[in-house]
């Protein structure tokens, strides 16, 4: 069965997917992904109209070219999903690469006197921009730890950083103290870089 079948427009490309993309799709649809990105397509669609399935091997390979359409400033969407298959994306924190999908916004909590802040997405300077001030809102009248979860975000930019100075700096204020919950990789290392590191209480 073919996993993928590109159809080229122009500068562009759309990659329409089919069937159950486990493990073992992800390994047939490595190479034929990397072809059509070293193309340098200016936009690039996958269409999972007839996706059944999809595993964490293949959305890891959707991530990888997302990221590297946007790092080229080029155009990256996600159409035709089922309700199951949009809903992968919601939770891994990709819905907002999907037509139709909302922007994903921040949830939190408190529990046992700790603030915990759930982030989904691209932590860009539009992002971070858009929910600053709801964030310091929430910030300003907790009285106790503070948590930023991150593990749906797969990109930080400077504005996320100063975000987490400014939460940090209002959790000392309040007599407490803040962190950062399952940080990936790419993240943290923009943390180390910035000397911030002792921020990141967990990675993954």
């Amino acid at each position: 069965m073919e996993f993928m079948t590109p159809q080229r427009d122009g500068s562009g490309v759309t990659l329409t997917f089919a069937g159950r993309l486990d493990t073992v799709a992800s390994q047939e649809l490595k190479l034929p992904i990397r072809a059509e990105l070293d193309r340098q397509p200016t936009n690039l669609t996958c269409n999972f109209k007839d996706v059944t399935y999809i595993g964490s091997a293949v959305l890891r390979l959707i991530f990888e070219a997302a990221r590297e359409l946007q790092r080229r400033n080029g155009l990256f969407r996600i159409t035709h999903c089922s309700p199951d298959i949009q809903r992968v994306f919601a939770l891994t924190g990709m819905d907002h690469l999907v037509d139709g999908g909302q922007c994903p916004a921040f949830t939190h909590e408190i529990k046992d006197g700790t603030l915990r802040i759930f982030l989904q997405g691209r932590m860009d300077a539009l992002r971070v921009g858009e929910i600053r001030s709801d964030v310091r809102k929430i910030l300003s009248t907790h009285r106790g730890p503070v948590r930023f979860d991150v593990g749906a975000v797969p990109y930080a930019a400077s504005a996320f950083v100063h975000l987490c100075i400014d939460a940090s700096k209002t959790a000392k204020s309040h007599g407490s103290d803040f962190g950062m919950e399952k940080v990936v990789p790419e993240t943290a290392h923009i943390f180390r870089l910035a000397g911030l590191q002792s921020l990141i209480l967990s990675s993954i």
